[in-house]
Order: C-alpha cells, then sequence, then structure tokens
C-alpha cells in the first residue's frame, strides 16, 4: 500500500512507531508542519520514508497566525496530493482534516479514492465546551468524520466511550501508545544507578505549568530528594528557572526517545505524572500516556493522578499510586508510599504480562484494520 501520514507536527515517537512497522512492508510517505516545542526524531525515522515539510506553525495559543500559515500552505498540499495517489491517507486531528479534505478533494476537485483514516491521541477543549463555538465546531467534526473519515483510531478506549461513540458509527481500532520492542535501544551494561537519595523524574514534553511548581516548591532544597527533568515544551522555561535556583533540581534538557530512554529510567526512581483534572476538558481523565508503558517495562512506579482512566490502570496493574496534588501533603504521602513499597512494586512488575507494555501484536492488527 502508498500510505501517507499528514499530522500536525513531526512525528512522536507514537507517530515514528507506525511509521517504521509499517514502512517494512509498505510505501510510506510523511507530511508535517513544524513545532518548535517538539523534538526532532526524523534520525529515528525509516530511510525508506519520504519527507515533506510544510515548515513551522506556532502552538494552539496562536490561532489566526496558524491560521494564516495554513492559508499559505494549500498550494504546496494540492501539489502534494495530485503528485501520488495514496491508497490511505493518515491524519491526526480536525485541522488537518480540514486541511486535506479541502485541498484534496475541494480545490482538486477529485473524488475521493484514498481510504481516510484519523488518529485521535488527546480530545481538545471544545469537545467537552458548552459555548457556542465548541458546539459549532463538534458539529464541524462529527459532518466531517461522517462524510469523509473511514476509520477511526483512538489512543484511549475511553476517548471513544465518552466522545465518538455518539456520533461515529464505522470502524474504530484502539492503539495504546504502548512500546515496539524492535524500537527499543537497550544496553546489558546499564544497570540502576544507586544513589542516596530519592529521585522523582519528569520525562516527556513539558506542559503541566501547575504541576511542576507544586513538586518544585514541595522538594526545593530537599536532602534527600532530588527532582530530575527531561524533555522540553511549552513550560521549560518554568524548569530552567526552578533549577538555576535550587541544586536539588536538575534539567537535562531534551532527549531521543528511541536511543536514551532507558539511560533515563535507570536514573529516577519515581516518575512524576500528575494532571489538573479540574479544568473544562476532561481529557487529562481519559488518556493513557506513554510513560505507563514505559513505567511497567522500565520497572519504575509512577505517581499519577486521582479520578483518571490512567489511575484506574496503574491499580489494576500494581504499579504506582493515585494523588490529589492539590491537597496539602499528597505528593509527600504519594512519595513515600511508593519508596516505603518500593520492593513489593518491584516484585509485582516481574508478574506482568509483556503484552500489557508492549506493542506488537497491537501494530500487527493496527496493519491489517488498515489494509481492510
Amino acid at each position: 500500500m502508498k500510505i501517507l501520514f499528514f499530522i500536525s507536527h513531526q512525528p512522536n515517537p507514537r507517530f515514528v512507531k507506525q511509521i517504521n512497522f509499517l514502512a517494512k512492508n509498505n510505501k510510506v510517505s510523511l507530511a508535517y508542519f513544524q513545532r518548535q516545542t517538539l523534538a526532532d526524531l526524523n534520525s529515528s525515522i525509516n530511510s525508506s520514508v519520504r519527507h515533506t515539510n510544510f515548515g513551522e506553525i506556532p502552538n494552539a495559543s496562536k490561532p489566526i497566525k496558524r491560521i494564516l500559515i495554513y492559508a499559505k500552505t494549500i498550494k504546496k498540499i494540492r501539489q502534494l496530493l495530485s503528485s501520488s495517489q495514496y491508497d490511505v491517507v493518515l491524519v491526526n486531528n480536525l485541522d488537518i482534516l480540514l486541511l486535506y479534505t479541502f485541498s484534496g478533494i475541494r480545490f482538486l476537485g477529485k473524488k475521493k479514492t484514498s481510504k481516510t483514516i484519523i488518529e485521535i491521541s488527546d480530545l481538545r477543549e471544545y469537545v467537552f465546551g458548552t459555548g457556542f463555538m465548541a458546539k459549532r465546531l463538534r458539529g464541524l467534526e462529527k459532518w466531517l468524520y461522517t462524510k469523509y473519515i473511514d476509520k477511526l483510531i483512538v489512543t484511549s478506549e475511553r476517548y471513544y466511550t465518552c466522545h465518538f461513540e455518539k456520533f461515529f458509527k464505522k470502524e474504530v481500532f484502539v492503539l495504546e501508545n504502548k512500546l515496539l520492542s524492535k524500537e527499543i535501544k537497550t544496553s546489558d551494561s546499564l544497570r540502576k544507578e544507586q544513589s542516596p537519595r530519592t529521585i522523582i523524574g519528569i520525562v516527556g514534553l513539558l506542559l503541566r505549568k501547575d504541576e511542576y511548581i507544586k513538586l518544585f516548591e514541595t522538594y526545593k532544597d530537599h536532602a534527600d530528594i532530588e527532582i530530575h527533568v527531561h524533555g522540553k515544551g511549552q513550560y521549560q522555561n518554568v524548569v530552567e528557572e526552578y533549577a538555576a535556583r535550587y541544586a536539588n533540581i536538575k534539567y537535562f534538557g531534551p532527549y531521543n526517545a528511541f536511543t536514551d530512554t532507558q539511560k533515563i529510567y535507570s536514573s529516577i526512581d519515581i516518575i512524576y505524572l500528575i494532571y489538573d483534572i479540574h479544568q473544562v476538558s476532561l481529557n487529562n481523565r481519559l488518556a493513557l500516556p506513554n510513560k505507563l508503558y514505559e513505567c511497567m517495562y522500565y520497572k519504575v512506579p509512577l505517581l499519577c493522578s486521582k479520578g483518571t482512566y490512567l489511575e484506574e490502570k496503574v491499580a489494576l496493574y500494581g504499579v504506582g499510586a493515585g494523588i490529589d496534588y492539590k491537597v496539602e501533603g499528597a505528593i509527600e504521602a504519594g512519595v513515600d508510599f511508593l519508596m516505603n513499597n518500593l520492593d513489593k512494586i518491584s516484585a509485582h512488575f516481574k508478574t506482568l504480562d509483556k503484552n500489557l507494555y508492549l506493542g506488537d501484536n497491537d501494530y500487527m492488527s493496527l496493519e491489517s484494520f488498515i489494509k481492510a
């Protein structure tokens, strides 16, 4: 098959895994916009994949600038779509679906011949809003999905049951963001680092300002706790400011998820994966982030938020604890619980079925789903 990934940002680890897996048996192309806040993982993408970079766009906080860039890019999108006939086009959000629909079908005057699949890894605020614009966007979404989308991929089953089930009656595939065994780079010589301090890790996109500040304020200058932060993102400056002021808060910068992850997890005792669930958007309550599967694979317990689907999974698998980070003393209590039960949790990690965190079988099913 000829497959085009047309996505709103340079591929993150989730898309890199899919692209590389599908490139083994298919001709895969990639088109995307560039985001400054995301790491560049192009070096980890299969060399057979053809790339088209449409240039840099700002984040969603600057919608007018983003729309203007989208408008300027339509001609390039038309050229790309007219240069080849794809069997499958996979898009990743409402913005890109609109661009693809109007550039590829309306402007080119073509009938729809490719299968169009959309993959949703986060639900935006309009999904849950009650205002006029939120309702209009949901109406537009329903129309586009009904008319132009053939299949839907979601990274959390709750995204479907809480939203898409209401209007999308076609095929759906749940692709949790598990690890792919062939993409994991490990070294037998790398062992868990020993430290007299408890190391709490923040790993990934830095998108949680208040949650980070609460952790930093809780443990700044603490004699027995260190906080290690790996990644880049919107609130990188907050991390950098705290790291400059407090010796036990250390910022290590961006990393490559395919080459650096084992080293990072071998240096930390607990992953801090706290979200604010008291927002208009319920996305944080419904999501299943990749850190869940990384923690299970690398055997590092995680501290997550109460009242989330993630907490349900953490409790079910026995791999961490849930807290309400806004409650005074909750973070300390959660960290103490995990460290006091570290041996028990570590032993439990060894009993987990590897299919809970390795997605090899899921990706084979994904390829069949796309081809069918």
